[in-house]
């Protein structure tokens, strides 16, 4: 797409700065630029003005930037969005990439970097447009995600899910943003033996307070306003089956006491029924990226429910710390699902991508992989090189990391040694605290621990 097209690109921040600097940024090179202060106005605008991008801010008031994605997906599904955060709300940038955003900026904004994130996500909202939709081929689609296991990490975690599968036990499935839940819920449901029986997802961070009782547990004519005829609800959807409940954490309080009753006994009521309750059989799992033992502290999660929950606990590791077996296997798997989906029978992945992808940390899982790997492939011809790849990933990493891989050896040691001084001044800040110099780092425990052992700081730092 070329810029003496005018390609309109709208922005959605409730700072006006921010506008101003697109507008100076990209109007001198000769696109047209649109402003939305908040969510509401950027769907109107997106109505009238038809932009070829969207800017989209995570943190506005009303309705915020999750919310507002959600919707565009909902009427431009084919759309390019890219979302802006602040660096301290990474982790919620990264997770709209299960909503099908392409890529993320960290504010402040780069004008170098900002012009070459628009030039490549014109790119690949371009060729999208050119490829027919089919059914099923949304980017990362759980239903047709292979259960990858070749790490010692997640040969473990198949381990468990060949032991839950064949009972009726619940499964609380807890891990990072992407990193498969709904993906290993499935694999429980293919193993046992409800297989072929209806898996019904809810996910319960999408489902608006108001509606999400009618949602689970459905109703009957007249039950309120609006309810025209008796609807089933996901339960009874579910029945012989099994019922995914993903983001249970988002449960309201007292949904979460309906979904205890069920558990102790497997009946619901739909609202407005007057013929009593219904008696199903239906299996449940559960995932959740939030730490639920804090929630019971803070009185926003029961304490009964989740020691129901946590009966059998899956705990999946970070794609970060599964190890370049997973990574290699879920690569050769994606392309395989991009050539059938891109009809790119030829499609492969140079080298040096594969030593970037390696490099890259991943912070938003399999789900951003799985994204990062679809836009490359939509601007590659047959081969994916890194340039292909979004500017998230292509930045991670800096110069001196890039010359390591080269040239290893000397440099690696003087890259250690350099390590050693910087992470002992973080350990004496913190007085040997490892959880708080993780912290610091931007790195978890275990990421950090391992860090100290590579650079022989280990055994001298026991706390």
């Amino acid at each position: 797409m070329t810029k003496e097209t005018k390609v309109r690109v709208l922005v959605v921040d409730d700072e006006p700065s921010v506008g101003m600097i697109f507008h100076r940024i990209l109007g001198e090179a000769g696109y047209d630029v649109v402003s939305a202060a908040n969510g509401t106005e950027c769907l109107r605008v997106l109505k009238k003005q038809n932009p070829q991008l969207v800017f989209l801010d995570l943190q506005m008031p009303g309705i915020d930037g999750v919310e507002t994605l959600r919707r565009i997906r909902d009427t431009h599904p084919q759309l390019p969005v890219i979302i802006m955060t602040a660096y301290q709300t990474v982790s919620s940038a990264v997770e709209t990439m299960k909503l099908g955003a392409l890529d993320y900026l960290i504010k402040p904004l780069e004008a170098d970097r900002l012009a070459a994130v628009v030039h490549q996500a014109l790119e690949v909202g371009e060729v999208a447009r050119r490829i027919p939709a089919k059914a099923g081929s949304t980017p990362g689609a759980a239903a047709a995600e292979e259960f990858v296991a070749r790490s010692p990490e997640m040969l473990k975690i198949m381990n468990l899910v060949d032991k839950v599968a064949p009972t009726d036990t619940t499964v609380l499935i807890l891990g990072e943003s992407g990193t498969g839940k709904e993906v290993t819920a499935r694999a429980v449901h293919q193993r046992s033996q409800r297989k072929g029986k209806p898996f019904v997802v809810v996910d319960c961070a999408a489902l608006p307070e108001s509606l999400i009782e009618s949602e689970l547990f459905g109703h009957e004519r007249g039950a309120f306003t609006g309810a025209d005829a008796a609807r089933a609800g996901k339960f009874e959807q579910a029945n012989g089956g099994t019922l995914f409940l993903d983001e249970i954490g988002n449960l309201p309080l007292q949904i979460q006491v309906k979904l205890l009753r069920f558990l102790q006994e497997p009946k619901i009521e739909r609202l407005g029924s007057r013929k009593g309750p219904l008696t199903l059989d239906v299996r449940i799992l559960a995932a959740t990226n939030a730490d639920l033992e804090k929630s019971v502290r803070s009185g926003t999660f029961r304490e009964d429910l989740y020691h129901r929950l946590k009966v059998f606990v899956v705990d999946l590791p970070p794609l970060r710390l599964r190890g370049t077996e997973d990574l290699e296997a879920l690569l050769l798997s994606q392309v395989d699902v991009l050539r059938k989906q891109l009809q790119k029978q030829r499609l492969s992945v140079a080298p040096e991508t594969l030593a970037v992808l390696k490099a890259y940390r991943w912070p938003g899982n399999v789900r951003e992989f799985q994204n990062a790997l679809r836009s490359a492939a939509l601007l590659a011809d047959d081969v994916i090189l890194p340039e292909h790849l979004p500017m998230s990933v292509q930045n991670t990493r800096s110069g001196l990391d890039r010359v390591s891989d080269v040239l290893g050896g000397a440099l690696n040691d003087v890259i250690r040694r350099v390590e050693k001084e910087h992470i002992t001044q973080i350990m004496q800040k913190y007085k040997g605290d490892k959880k708080a110099a993780a912290r610091e780092l931007d790195l978890d425990l275990e990421e950090f621990e391992h860090k100290l052992t590579e650079i022989g700081m280990e055994e001298n730092n026991p706390k």
